[in-house]
């Protein structure tokens, strides 16, 4: 290949001058990176780049992405045999055919229901959907809520468990489901931030301060605020859940009640709760990270365009030169969407030589130990979750 025409080759194989069959492997190899046409441009993909990307866009995916498992387990979540009957429950309707009625809601065009469902309490619409047969084919025949049930179950039973339920609207959890980019940096984000139904990132979750948690004992003894005068501005506490909360699965301390400090700082300040010197207290006071944890769920993306459901990926050849150099994990621990990735992809030299390695998918290829585990967490029970 030319030299000066600012494409990237893979990263070179140390040849050994005491070993002249490697040099014949060296060369075997850059002539078969030349074939699949995967050098890539430094100053963006050229169109033949695009071509090999679009046409085996899954087959990349699958052989140099992984997902990061652990950042689903490390926050709230449920196991999967505890998710099947609630899924199969709020999902259906009654099998049996309606026989109460309502009579203002009979004089109701769906679209109108559907916007009056829409800005009700997630609370309120279980319970509405728990009224009778009628009520929960209502409730099941609004697109809005088929979707965030079944594709964001995370979230609806985070909100629930966690006592959030009563202060977001079901139109803000849809909203968050068709949101991909993480409020804070605006990268994709994997997991749901449920004291304000952010989507955010990984990275962004354990240091932003819009994640900032302190427990609420301590934020009482801080503030000099009682805990049930507290309790009196709805959403600024939630209840923390059983869970592990911790990478190397080490039993973190649970505090029974969080408060976050950025939503609660500011609406203490409005009411001339707290002043100033206090705020900047709250501020500046050093939580936990598996606090943070303690207050997120994962959260996939969803895509009305393309009716595709997206939880996010992360790069194994990000890992590979994490392995190699052990720098800065920020690269590492970065979630893409399926399209974001295929854009880094040509960025990343060991994502390119993992790919050519596979001669276009159909070889199998050595990776870390980490992407085979999709991350932390060792100790696995028989349904793939923590034991």
């Amino acid at each position: 290949m030319p030299i000066g025409t600012g494409q990237i080759l893979p990263p070179t194989p140390r040849l050994s001058a005491q070993r002249p069959h490697q040099v014949v492997l060296f060369l075997a190899f850059i002539c078969f990176s030349d074939f699949v046409h995967l050098p890539m441009a430094q100053n963006g993909s050229t169109s033949s780049d695009e071509a090999v990307i679009e046409k085996h866009g899954d087959e990349i995916i699958r052989v140099c992405s992984y997902h990061r498992r652990d950042f689903d387990l490390v926050v709230i979540r449920s196991r999967p045999h505890e998710m099947q009957p609630v899924l199969a429950s709020i999902t259906t309707a009654s099998k049996t055919k309606p026989q109460a009625r309502f009579s203002w809601l009979a004089s109701l065009p769906p679209e109108l229901m559907s916007m009056v469902i829409l800005q009700l309490d997630v609370r309120s619409v279980f319970r509405f959907r728990q009224v009778n047969s009628l009520a929960r084919s209502i409730i099941t025949d609004i697109r809005e809520y088929r979707l965030v049930a079944k594709h964001g179950l995370e979230g609806l039973r985070g909100l629930l468990r966690a006592g959030l339920a009563q202060c977001h609207l079901l139109r803000d959890l849809y909203r968050a489901l068709l949101e991909q980019s993480c409020a804070s940096c605006g990268l994709f984000g994997c997991l749901l931030f449920l004291f304000t139904l952010e989507r955010c990132c990984f990275s962004c979750l354990q240091s932003s301060e819009r994640y900032h948690v302190i427990a609420q004992s301590t934020f009482s003894s801080l503030a000099k605020i009682s805990r049930t005068r507290l309790s009196r501005f709805p959403g600024l506490s939630l209840r923390t859940v059983p869970g592990i909360y911790h990478m190397l699965e080490v039993p973190a301390r649970r505090p029974k009640y969080l408060v976050s400090e950025f939503k609660a700082t500011p609406v203490l300040l409005a009411s001339d709760m707290i002043g100033d010197d206090t705020a900047r207290k709250l501020k500046l006071r050093q939580g936990q990270s598996a606090h943070r944890f303690m207050a997120a769920t994962a959260f996939p993306y969803y895509s009305l365009d393309s009716a595709k459901v997206d939880h996010g990926v992360s790069c194994k050849g990000c890992q590979i030169r994490f392995d190699r150099l052990r720098d800065d994990p920020t690269d590492r621990d970065r979630c893409f969407s399926q399209e974001g990735f295929l854009t880094h992809f040509p960025e990343c030299l060991e994502a390119l030589q993992l790919w050519t390695e596979s001669r276009e998918g159909t070889c199998p290829v050595d990776e870390p130990e980490f992407t085979r585990r999709c991350g932390y967490f060792k100790l696995l029970g028989p349904d793939g979750l923590p034991a």
